[in-house]
């Protein structure tokens, strides 16, 4: 029988740690520099990172380490978005190309990715890549952003918050929230499961409302990982979208992922037994597999 290293409480400790951005300084770095060139040329402020936001995984503090891509909205003066209106032909296309313009002066790698989304990007010579969402705050408090297609209009939305939410939530549960989160994104990336992550960082809030262990410690992460597999498993494959936390905007499904939960839970549920009859070398192995090479095994 092999020497236990670690029990699964510490296993699980050191995984959460091993799945942090390592990188934070860089990614601040460049964004405050984006920031303050964006606030002079839009707000005629010059050292000032203010007026904008990470969203996506990254802004929600549910990313894990190995993230490449980086989602940031710059909030603009709403004199713009009036000399935009006014503007013949795709304002919105032009707003985008002012945009690029000032950050091209920044990092000349900078293009416009021509879609729907309406974006600037910036893709760093690492592998690093920003995306940059100009954004307009509105009366309700929603912010407006540019849709380039069919002449040009402007899309609504609020990750604001959605942030918001899922820190209140993480708060209320000590951690466990964002914790879960970023292991089930190590899960999905080494299993290819397609589960977009807004929606999988969704599925673990409303799971750990419903999850009898919620306000329990680290000693039961084991236990939490097989249950949240269990629930994910059992959402059903004819649900074609969900309705996110915080701004109520439709999450659509991009692919099944049942099987593949219900895949892991039976694994977890093998792994857990591992762990109990002292079969450590099986334990980690598997626990690897299920995970990826972040699991300390």
């Amino acid at each position: 029988m092999a020497k236990r290293v670690l029990s699964v409480p510490d296993k699980f400790k050191k995984f959460v740690k091993n799945l942090q951005i390592d990188n934070e300084n860089l990614i601040n770095r460049r964004f405050k520099a984006i920031v303050q060139k964006v606030n002079q040329d839009f707000r005629n402020i010059r050292f000032d990172s203010g007026n904008a936001h990470f969203i996506g995984s990254y802004g929600r503090g549910t990313a894990i380490k190995g993230t490449g891509i980086f989602n940031i909205m710059v909030v603009l003066p709403s004199s713009h978005f009036k000399r935009i209106e006014k503007l013949p032909g795709n304002g919105q296309l032009q707003l985008l190309q002012e945009l690029k313009k000032t950050v091209h002066e920044v990092y000349p790698e900078t293009i416009i990715k021509e879609d729907e989304k309406g974006q600037v990007m910036v893709p760093f010579p690492d592998g690093m890549l920003f995306e940059i969402i100009p954004a307009f705050q509105n009366e309700k408090g929603n912010y407006l952003y540019p849709n380039i297609a069919d002449g040009g209009s402007w899309n609504e939305f609020n990750p604001i918050k959605e942030i918001n939410v899922i820190n209140d939530l993480n708060y209320q549960y000590g951690g466990k929230i964002k914790h879960l989160a970023r292991m089930m994104r190590a899960w999905k990336h080494a299993n290819n499961v397609a589960l977009p992550g807004m929606l999988l960082d969704n599925m673990v809030m409303n799971f750990m409302e419903e999850w009898e262990g919620r306000e329990k410690s680290y000693l039961f992460y084991g236990s939490m990982i097989l249950a949240f597999f269990e629930y994910l498993a059992g959402r059903r494959d004819d649900q074609e979208h969900w309705y996110a936390r915080g701004s109520n905007r439709e999450l659509p499904r991009t692919g099944l992922f049942g099987d593949m939960a219900n895949d892991a839970f039976k694994e977890v549920f093998e792994v857990l037994k591992y762990e109990e009859e002292g079969d450590y070398v099986r334990a980690d192995a598997s626990w690897k597999r299920i995970f990826g090479e972040y699991f300390p095994a």
